[in-house]
C-alpha cells in the first residue's frame, strides 16, 4: 500500500511539472506573436509616414541662377558675345546692299583673225620710195611719218603720213620700190578694239541679248579681264554642238590682246528683281540651313534662316528675313557658328 502512494505521488509530480511547462511556453509564445505584429505595425506606419514627407529638391538640380557667362545662348539663335571677344574673334559687320543680281552665263572663244577698224595707206603720186621709217608690227600714232617718196614727174619729195593710231600689220614696200595711186604701201590696224567670236549653248540662248555686256579673259593672262559688248547674234545653231556663235567688240587698250588668241567669256545677265548681297564668307550652314548672324545690339547677334539665290567664291546674293541696312557679319561668321552649337550643346545637356 505503501508503494502504491509512492507511486502515485511521483506521477502527480510529473504531471503537474508537464501542465506548468506547457503553459509557459503558450504564454511565451502568444507574448512573441503580439511583439511582431506590433513590429510590423510599426513599420507599416513608418513607411506611410516616409511617404509624406516631402522630398527636398537639391540646389544644384534646380536651373534657377544658371549663369553662362558673358558668352550665352539666351533663347534659340542668340548669340551674347562682349566687346572684347568681338575684337579677339575679328568679328566685323557690315550693311546689307540690295541689288539687282547679275547672272553670268560662260562661252570660250577666241579673238578674230581679221581687225574691224583697219586702214590701207596709199600714196597720192606715182614716185619711187627713198626712205621707210616704219617695221612690220609697230605701233604708231596718227601722223606719224610712214616712208618718203620722191614724185616721177615733180621730183618733189612727198610724206607719207598714218592716218590712224595702230599696229603695222601689213608692209608691201621698201626702200628702191616704184609705187603708184593704186597700189597700197602699208596696212594699219587699231588694235584698241577687237572683235572676238564665242560659242553659246542653246540652253544658255535665253539669256543673251544684242547690246548685253561681257567680261573677257584671255587663256595668257587669266587674272587680266577685259570688257566687251555683244554686237551680233547668228539665227543658226550648229547641229553637231548645239551651239550658237556671237561676236562681240572687246576693248584693248594697252593691246594685250593678239590676233587668234584663245579667251573665254562671262556673258552678265541681269534679273529684274533684287536680292541682298553680301561676301560669300558671311554665309554658314547649320545643321542643314544656310544662316547669316545679325548684329542687333552692341553684344548681341542674331541667327537668320536665308535662301541663296546665286553665290560665288566672292559674293552671295540671299533672300530671307532680312532687311536693307541691317548689320550682318562679314568676319567670323565662323565663330559665331561654333557658338551657338556650342551653346544649344550645353543647354541639351543641361535639360
Amino acid at each position: 500500500m505503501r508503494n502504491f502512494k509512492v507511486v502515485f505521488l511521483i506521477i502527480a509530480v510529473f504531471g503537474f511539472a508537464a501542465v506548468a511547462f506547457y503553459g509557459a511556453r503558450k504564454v511565451s509564445a502568444s507574448e512573441n506573436h503580439k511583439h511582431e505584429e506590433g513590429h510590423d505595425d510599426h513599420e507599416k506606419h513608418g513607411h506611410e509616414n516616409d511617404k509624406k514627407k516631402p522630398v527636398k529638391q537639391k540646389k544644384e538640380d534646380s536651373h534657377e541662377g544658371h549663369d553662362h557667362g558673358e558668352e550665352s545662348h539666351d533663347e534659340e539663335g542668340v548669340i551674347k558675345m562682349s566687346k572684347e571677344s568681338q575684337k579677339l574673334g575679328n568679328i566685323k559687320v557690315t550693311p546689307i546692299e540690295s541689288e539687282p543680281l547679275i547672272q553670268k552665263v560662260l562661252v570660250n572663244g577666241r579673238i578674230a583673225q581679221d581687225v574691224e577698224n583697219v586702214k590701207h595707206v596709199h600714196s597720192a603720186k606715182s614716185g619711187n620710195v627713198t626712205e621707210s621709217f616704219v617695221s612690220l608690227g609697230q605701233s604708231i600714232k596718227a601722223g606719224d611719218r610712214l616712208c618718203s617718196i620722191v614724185a616721177q614727174t615733180s621730183g618733189e619729195t612727198i610724206a607719207i603720213k598714218a592716218p590712224i593710231s595702230g599696229t603695222i600689220i601689213a608692209e608691201f614696200i621698201k626702200k628702191g620700190d616704184h609705187v603708184d595711186g593704186t597700189n597700197a604701201l602699208y596696212t594699219i590696224a587699231d588694235m584698241t578694239r577687237l572683235s572676238a567670236n564665242f560659242d553659246v549653248y542653246e540652253k544658255d540662248l535665253a539669256h543673251v541679248q544684242l547690246g548685253q555686256n561681257m567680261k573677257v579673259y584671255p587663256i595668257t593672262y587669266p587674272d587680266r579681264s577685259f570688257s566687251a559688248e555683244i554686237v551680233f547674234i547668228s539665227p543658226r545653231v550648229d547641229e553637231s554642238t548645239f551651239t550658237t556663235r556671237i561676236k562681240a567688240f572687246v576693248d584693248n587698250p594697252v593691246q594685250l590682246l593678239k590676233l587668234g588668241m584663245s579667251v573665254r567669256g562671262e556673258i552678265e545677265v541681269v534679273e529684274d528683281s533684287s536680292y541682298l548681297t553680301l561676301p560669300s564668307d558671311a554665309v554658314q550652314n547649320v545643321e542643314g540651313k544656310d544662316v547669316v548672324f545679325v548684329k542687333t545690339d552692341k553684344e548681341t547677334f542674331e541667327k537668320r534662316v536665308i535662301d541663296i539665290k546665286s553665290k560665288t567664291s566672292k559674293e552671295a546674293a540671299i533672300s530671307g528675313e532680312l532687311k536693307k541696312g541691317e548689320l550682318v557679319v562679314v568676319s567670323g561668321a565662323f565663330i559665331l557658328k561654333s557658338k551657338l552649337l556650342e551653346s544649344e550643346m550645353e543647354h541639351a545637356h543641361d535639360h
